[in-house]
């Protein structure tokens, strides 16, 4: 059995690796191969993670997004952390089939929680039942924690997500496979670097930012990939996505508000969307929304809407989101997708004095989507200063509100891209060499699991 190392690089694309942007990247595709792969629909981090570790599309596996609408509980759920929510056989459960005493150590992927790997990292910070929230890392079995933290310090939470999100949380969590890997010798070893993403979100793919990305990524990697070779681990770097210059902000539920089909309650912290007894909304994310209709009768008209909207590429029915993989219970009665230069804003209060009170804040939890703006400090010379300010307020341990972000939709320049081109797309790279064909991420876990047992 060959051990493996599976690292996620967030949004990297084939174009990308070039000798001259990413020398030490192109030099192990060099030696190895590198070829394009192919995302499910949605190409969403989620989605795509789910689909890897699964072999299979999402309406088998179930992750229809980033995040959907749970019609039982009349509530959107975003990021949710268990991988009870995926169906399907694993990766390394399918592999203790060839090798049943199999170790394996899951560092951040999306679902990490909740699997049958042996050691699991994961964001998560503590919810005091005050309101206040400290940051902090999950580990399986406890004792990973403090090797962790006594070897890198704690985890630069404020690095992961937020208006200071950078490459110093990615290169903790590739010093940690790298620990991981030297100390514990996982047979199967999984770990998720997302620095890409921020930038590609802040400024697009193609600006000056992003691109110096690519080259400080490239750095960061040289470690892990050297400690991966001389422990004779194959190491398999993937990514989720790509990206796409975005510029125009399409806010779906304040034009379905507009409609009438959209319900609010006109509550004290601002209006707040009552999803259960409105006839129709959207769950936005990136270039895609799951867009939910109470009443059959109203499906004819909401679609008329949402394809007369500019910037919506196309409206799939239920018979078109079965041809491409993703319908599921947990799926939109109909799903828009945006053009190239267009993403999907949740917002749909239309008083900007009416904006919740969470408008501001970080607070993946509580919105209806995901909201990109939450990667923005607030304007102006002061902005910092206020962030400096909610930190610091944190670690004294107030229950404040964590309003650090700049809300305003025109800011995110990039989007996670639906329908990419090969060059555009996903990427695999693999140490060895192997057929140069593409490779649907579907495919990736028979793969790696054929090269892992080429001799059992």
């Amino acid at each position: 059995m060959r051990k493996l190392l599976l690292l996620n690089v967030a949004a990297l694309s084939p174009r990308d690796v070039t000798p001259e942007r990413m020398p030490n990247l192109h030099a192990l595709a060099t030696s190895g191969t590198l070829t394009p792969l192919r995302e499910p629909f949605p190409s969403l981090t989620c989605t795509s993670h789910a689909t890897m570790v699964t072999g299979s599309l999402p309406c088998e596996h179930g992750i229809v997004g980033n995040g959907w609408y749970e019609r039982s509980h009349s509530r959107v759920f975003m990021w949710n952390r268990s991988a009870h929510q995926v169906s399907g056989e694993t990766l390394w459960d399918a592999a203790r089939k060839y090798h049943s005493n199999l170790k394996v150590a899951n560092l951040f992927w999306r679902f990490a929680a909740d699997t049958s790997c042996e050691l699991k990292v994961t964001e998560r910070p503590v919810y005091w039942t005050s309101g206040r929230k400290t940051f902090d890392f999950y580990t399986s079995p406890p004792s990973l924690h403090s090797r962790l933290k006594g070897e890198l310090g704690g985890f630069p939470f404020m690095h992961f997500w937020g208006p200071f999100a950078g490459i110093k949380s990615t290169d903790w969590i590739l010093k940690a496979t790298a620990k991981v890997l030297r100390e514990d010798q996982p047979d199967i070893l999984l770990a998720y670097a997302p620095y890409l993403d921020y930038e590609g979100q802040r400024h697009g793919p193609d600006a000056a930012q992003s691109l110096e990305a690519l080259s400080a990524l490239d750095a960061a990697l040289v470690a892990l990939i050297e400690t991966a070779r001389d422990a004779e681990y194959d190491l398999a770097l993937v990514s989720d996505y790509g990206f796409t210059t975005v510029n125009r902000p399409i806010s779906l539920n304040r034009i379905l508000r507009e409609k009438g089909f959209v319900s609010i309650e006109d509550a004290a912290n601002g209006d707040q969307i009552e999803t259960g007894t409105s006839r129709a909304f959207a769950v936005c994310d990136n270039q895609v929304a799951h867009v939910y209709v109470a009443n059959d009768s109203d499906k004819s008209i909401v679609r008329e809407t949402l394809e007369n909207i500019p910037g919506v590429l196309e409206v799939l029915d239920t018979d078109k989101q079965q041809e491409v993989g993703i319908r599921h219970m947990r799926s939109g009665d109909l799903i828009a997708v945006a053009d190239k230069d267009s993403w999907f804003d949740y917002r749909y209060w239309l008083d900007p004095s009416r904006a919740p009170d969470f408008d501001p804040c970080i607070a993946i939890f509580d919105k209806a989507g995901f909201d990109p703006c939450e990667l923005f400090p607030p304007p102006g010379p002061f902005g910092k200063l206020h962030i400096a300010k909610r930190v610091a307020q944190k670690m004294l341990r107030q229950a404040v509100p964590f309003d650090v972000i700049d809300p305003n939709p025109a800011n995110p320049k990039g989007a996670r891209l639906i329908g990419a081109s090969p060059e555009e797309g996903a990427t695999l790279v693999t140490s060895w060499t192997r057929d140069t064909s593409d490779v649907p991420m579907e495919g990736l876990k028979s793969l790696l699991l054929e090269r892992m047992f080429a001799n059992a």
